[in-house]
């Protein structure tokens, strides 16, 4: 199988590479200081924080993304803190300025600097399940801002870093694909972790799993044609829900984890009716463990006879397909031979 459906969740969203640079000259004597680097709505600023009196204050901008805009400020107070928003598209616009600064005992400044301002979009990865290739170990992503750089960590089941990448992406456009590869590591992976960062310094990350185990249990026994759970078939869902709460303690500190319950029948009756009993019971077993204690999404869903796992004629009762899967797993959800379908209903 070359590809595979993973759980895909959000890491913490990177924060903005502060900018203020204090200059020296006439430019320190407004305490002229830049919002240099933004995100989203917010946009770049000049900003100035005398510390004598200022009048008014001018400063022309001749730019590179477009005509020419003037900012203006009327009288400041010594120490007030004076930003001026400047207008800009996403990405980094170069700036020669003029400032023509009058103080509050009539003296006159006028200088001249050059310097840049960088707005981009609020950052979004995105990672399509079809794009990553867990037997080829790649995987491709794409984000919306231009990108300076990414990296990719592989963990194992212990939690240990087995693989590891950084990928130079200064100059790539956003919205463009980039493909990543990893060396083999060698044992079963619990989750990957993708990082990016783009031109701003802004960075999202985003965690991948393609993790699942099948929980053993005994196989319960239902009356024909009905879905109730018989008291006296109770210590076999205890004895699976400590299998469980045991995987959880040992994996559900690192990944997300949900329980996956799939429900077959053998051929006896008809697929219709079978497909909706299996649905019934593997629901109910469902709401026991959630009943239970169980505090992780639950899922069902009825396979009937669509996926035997002894092939058999019609109407032929067979013991081996009278059985459920219990699916504690990252991915979202899980794709197999015995799970054709992804039709899960959620408690």
């Amino acid at each position: 199988m070359t590809t595979q459906k993973l759980a895909f969740w959000p890491l913490a969203l990177g924060m903005v590479l502060a900018s203020r640079a204090t200059l020296a000259g006439e430019e320190s004597r407004l305490g002229v200081h830049f919002q240099q680097v933004v995100s989203g709505e917010e946009l770049p600023s000049i900003v100035v924080e005398p510390a004598e009196g200022v009048q008014r204050l001018t400063i022309h901008l001749e730019r590179t993304d477009g005509p020419a805009i003037t900012l203006s400020s009327g009288a400041l107070n010594p120490g007030a803190r004076k930003s001026l928003p400047v207008k800009q598209a996403f990405g980094t616009v170069d700036y020669a300025a003029h400032f023509d600064a009058t103080f509050a005992n009539g003296d006159h400044s006028a200088f001249d600097m050059k310097f840049n301002l960088t707005r981009v979009d609020k950052l979004k990865l995105e990672i399509a399940p079809e794009e990553v290739l867990l037997e080829q170990r790649t995987l491709t992503f794409r984000v919306n801002n231009p990108a300076k750089t990414a990296s990719l960590e592989v963990f194992g089941k212990d939690g240990q870093k087995l693989a590891g990448v950084v990928k130079n992406l200064v100059g790539t456009p956003g919205g463009t694909p980039v493909s990543m590869a990893w060396t083999d590591p060698g044992q079963e992976v619990l989750y990957i972790d993708v990082k990016v960062t783009d031109i701003a310094g802004f960075w999202k990350g985003m965690r991948l799993s393609p993790f699942s185990v099948n929980i053993p249990h005994e196989e319960l026994e239902f009356e024909s044609g009905k879905s109730d759970i018989r008291p006296t078939e109770e210590p076999k869902l205890r004895k699976t829900l400590g299998l469980i709460k045991d995987a959880l303690d040992k994996f559900g500190k690192l990944i997300d984890l949900r329980l996956y319950v799939a429900g077959y029948t053998d051929t006896v009756g008809s697929k219709e009716s079978n497909r909706g009993l299996s649905t019934s019971r593997a629901r109910a077993i469902a709401s026991w463990y959630a009943k239970n204690g169980l505090k992780i999404p639950l899922f069902f869903q009825g396979f009937g006879e669509d996926a035997l796992a002894k092939p058999t004629p019609d109407e032929t009762a067979e013991q081996a397909n009278r059985r459920a899967f219990y699916i504690l797993s990252g991915q979202t959800p899980p794709v197999s031979s015995n799970l054709p379908k992804a039709n899960w209903g959620r408690l």
